[in-house]
Formats: structure tokens, C-alpha cells, sequence
């Protein structure tokens, strides 16, 4: 974590009790915003992802106490939709996100009067997730449902995989930390998770190149 103004308020939201002080909910609201930034970023550099995990749960934290104000809430839908989109391969965690995000929206509407056609979109997203997350519980991965044209592993909606994956991402992002971040690079990270996977965790994770034969990655 780089920004100073995200690490000095996140230093004192952790040490100080939750607190309805004007400057209290404004620093909860910096974290929030600055964990979203950090994950965007990590996204974008294409390391540190694993640390996406971490900061979307402090952003959940703080998140969750402020959907109690009511001038807080339009500020909390944006920043609970971006993080949703920064959150991959951890069904889990952005089924709370999309919970959370679902619950500002009726908050939203209920103060403004009428509905707003995100929330449907929201629910519809939850649902889907809530459907995979439970044939992933009860080992049926053969009926798990996918959206979009690529195909991935089923097992990427198991609970072990959630356990595994930022520590095995982690190992990833050290192994290749001096391999240049151009054309081909996502095949040396597939490559290297699969490895980790099987070697450290005995999960066998199929990538995005074998489950799609047909379709070129770059």
C-alpha cells in the first residue's frame, strides 16, 4: 500500500472505536475510497492481487457501519459497485460486496421514491453467484453455470480454492517479479499458478488456455 493519506486513515479507523463524529464517518469513508483505488491499481499493474482480498474487506468493514447514515449512502453505492468489479476468483467475498451494494440501492430508492434498474441487475448478479456458490458446496461442479464466452475451471467456485489462492498468487507474483509484463505474460502466470496449485495446495486448476482451446491469449 503506497498512499500515505489511505495508510494514515486506515492506521487510525483500526485503532480507534467506530465513532458518528463528522470527521470520524469522513475518514471511514477514506477508507473505503482508498481501498477501492489501491485495488483498481493492483489491477491495473497486474500485481498484488492477491492483496485485493484484504483491502476489500477493510472497505466492507468501514462499508457496513456507514450504510447507516443516510447522506453516506450515494457515496457508498459508487464505491461498493467498483469494488465489486476488482473482485475475481473469490465468489465468496463479492457475494458480501453485492449483498452490501444491493442493501445501499433499497436505501437509495427508499429515500428518493422510485427504483432503480441497477438494483435488479445487482439481484440478478447474486442470485447467479448464490446458485454456483451452493452446487460448488455440495460438489456439484458438472452444474455450475457460466456467463460470457470463455469457459473456466469449476473449481475456482469451491471454498478451498478461496483458501489457496491469494497465498498462491502471492508465491506467483514473487516467482515472476522480474519477468517483463508484456505479450504472453498471463501464459508465465497460468503456468506458475498451476504448478503452485498442485505442488503446494493439491488443487489441479485448469487455465483460461485449456479450457478454451480455441481462443488466443496474449
Amino acid at each position: 500500500m503506497n498512499n500515505p493519506d489511505f495508510i494514515s486513515a486506515l492506521k487510525w479507523a483500526e485503532n480507534n472505536p467506530l465513532s458518528s463524529t463528522a470527521d470520524a464517518l469522513n475518514t471511514y469513508l477514506d477508507v473505503c475510497c482508498g481501498s477501492v483505488l489501491e485495488a483498481e491499481e493492483r489491477m491495473r499493474e497486474q500485481r498484488g492481487q492477491w492483496e485485493i482480498t484484504s483491502l476489500t474487506e477493510y472497505c466492507l468493514k468501514y462499508a457496513t457501519y456507514l450504510k447507516g447514515f443516510d447522506h453516506m449512502v450515494n457515496q457508498l453505492y459508487a464505491v461498493l459497485n467498483r469494488m465489486a468489479k476488482c473482485i475475481y476468483e473469490h465468489p465468496r467475498l463479492k457475494l458480501k460486496v453485492l449483498r452490501l451494494l444491493l442493501t445501499v440501492l433499497r436505501r437509495i430508492e427508499a429515500q428518493n421514491g422510485h427504483e432503480l434498474s441497477l438494483t435488479e441487475d445487482v439481484a440478478h448478479d447474486l442470485r447467479f453467484i448464490e446458485r454456483n456458490i451452493e452446487f460448488a458446496d455440495q460438489n456439484k461442479l458438472d452444474q455450475i453455470r457460466e456467463e460470457g464466452h470463455l469457459h473456466h475451471d469449476p473449481i475456482e467456485w469451491t471454498a478451498r480454492w478461496e483458501e489457496v489462492i491469494d497465498e498462491a498468487d502471492r508465491l506467483v507474483d514473487e516467482a515472476l517479479e522480474d519477468q517483463p509484463r508484456g505479450m504472453g505474460f498471463c501464459h508465465a502466470v497460468w503456468h506458475t499458478r498451476a504448478e503452485i496449485l498442485r505442488t503446494r495446495f493439491n488443487l489441479r486448476w485448469r487455465s483460461p488456455a485449456l479450457m478454451n482451446p480455441r481462443v488466443m491469449f496474449d
